[in-house]
């Protein structure tokens, strides 16, 4: 390879090389971490105050240590504490935003406070932050988190400066600061606080800015009472503020990946599903789509009515007939969702005699008598047919046959045993004419 090609390669190299670095820093540069200075009551009540034989300083530091260690790289953390050096002085930012400072807080966190002597000069805390060049810088978002166990208080106390927080946080909101409230503990200033909260923009939806116990119902700040909640607040507050992801098509909480993870509910006249972020937008709702109504015994397009204008779904179908029929018929759907004709039913009719058990009473050629019965008068039903009916034999008065003989309609006996009786019977007509001649 001749010089000339050698240095038009590595000439290429080195503007590939310059390009994709380029690609890299403007793809850091697309994405720029908030800033959030932790505000922190260093007052004495902190030391000498417990929440479950636990110090609320302990207990504020341990929460903070859990949150800033998960949000070290995603936002650019600092610290102030107040107050600072003692007693009622303005609080001193102790660590600078940027990111990667959770070490250092913890360094300056690690001497507790005085047992004595520290007030609580919130407001000219939050007055001071106003002025710091960290915070003043329009280059990201800004925010401070207020966390306070007690009052505005400052030794002798003046009540007059009970609400001189709520003009702070209003010049911070001037500069573009965003503040948050937390407090801590059963003794603090509720209603103040709830005034703070809401003018700072940052009240919790559904409160009650009137409410003046930490104990009452719907704060407008973060009430924490205990580690858990403590951890809770902070958790959520740093969440809101590393700019979680959200569908934009930016990396918001710079991890290096644009819109992950983002899965939001949807929903259709039909139903409710999911849909996941994609290049910036909402796509793919699984929920079931509305469609064109058919009869099949489904709501297709969801309007809350199962198939209109339909009698029944095609193919299927139903017995019918009287409730009294001897055998109930069949009726089919028909292809325009249309009950057809019943067929095959076999409803009661009046008995006849042909062995069948025609009015269904679960008797067959049943009848009363034979006149104008199920035969013709002289016949009888045997069988299912009609049949003549022979001549009744005869039999004596009481109906039991001679011996040897048989009923005769005179009640007389006739057979083998009867011929003295019909020479008796001869004799006397012979007399009988003989008298009458002789008379003549």
């Amino acid at each position: 390879m001749s010089a000339s090609t050698t240095t038009i390669a590595l000439l290429a190299g080195l503007s590939g090389l310059a390009l994709t670095s380029f690609a890299s820093e403007a793809k850091a540069q697309d994405c720029t971490p908030p800033r959030m200075m932790m505000v922190l009551d260093k007052s004495s009540s902190m030391e000498t105050g417990t929440i479950a034989n636990q110090t609320k300083w302990d207990i504020a530091v341990g929460a903070l240590d859990q949150v800033t260690a998960q949000f070290d790289d995603q936002i650019e953390l600092g610290l102030t504490i107040f107050p600072d050096p003692n007693q009622c002085s303005p609080g001193t930012m102790k660590v600078s935003p940027a990111l990667a400072t959770h070490n250092q807080m913890m360094a300056q966190l690690a001497e507790a406070p005085p047992t004595g002597g520290n007030w609580t000069p919130m407001s000219q805390t939050l007055d001071a932050l106003a002025s710091m060049p960290s915070m003043t810088t329009t280059a990201m978002p800004r925010y401070a988190v207020l966390i306070t166990d007690g009052w505005q208080w400052c030794s002798p106390y003046d009540p007059s400066t009970r609400f001189d927080a709520v003009d702070s946080v209003a010049g911070l909101n001037a500069i573009g600061v965003t503040t948050y409230v937390v407090g801590f503990g059963a003794s603090v200033d509720a209603l103040t606080l709830n005034q703070v909260a809401v003018t700072a923009g940052t009240a919790i939806a559904g409160c009650d800015p009137s409410g003046d116990s930490p104990t009452a119902a719907n704060p407008c700040y973060y009430q924490a009472d205990d580690p858990a909640e403590l951890i809770a607040a902070l958790t959520a507050i740093a969440g809101e503020v590393s700019g979680q992801e959200v569908c934009d098509g930016q990396d918001n909480d710079c991890d290096g990946l644009v819109d992950e993870g983002l899965v939001q509910s949807c929903g259709t006249a039909c139903g409710t599903g999911t849909e996941t972020c994609s290049n910036g937008a909402w796509s793919g709702c699984d929920a079931p789509l509305p469609a064109a109504e058919v009869c099949d015994g489904q709501d297709n397009d969801c309007d809350g009515t199962v198939d209109p204008g339909c009698a029944c779904v095609p193919g299927e179908s139903r017995p019918c007939g009287s409730p009294d029929a001897c055998q109930p018929g069949v009726q089919d759907c028909n292809a325009d969702a249309q009950w057809g004709a019943c067929v095959g039913g076999i409803e009661p009719s009046e008995e006849m005699c042909d062995g069948d058990d025609n009015d269904c009473d679960g008797n067959v050629d049943e009848m009363s008598d034979d006149v104008g019965g199920l035969c013709p008068t002289g016949q009888s039903c045997e069988e299912g047919a009609c049949t003549d009916i022979g001549p009744a034999d005869p039999g004596d008065e009481d109906g039991v046959p001679a011996e040897g003989g048989q009923v005769s309609g005179c009640g007389c006996q006739t057979g083998a045993g009867s011929t003295g009786g019909s020479s008796m019977l001869l004799m006397l007509g012979t007399a009988l004419l003989l008298w009458r001649r002789r008379r003549a």
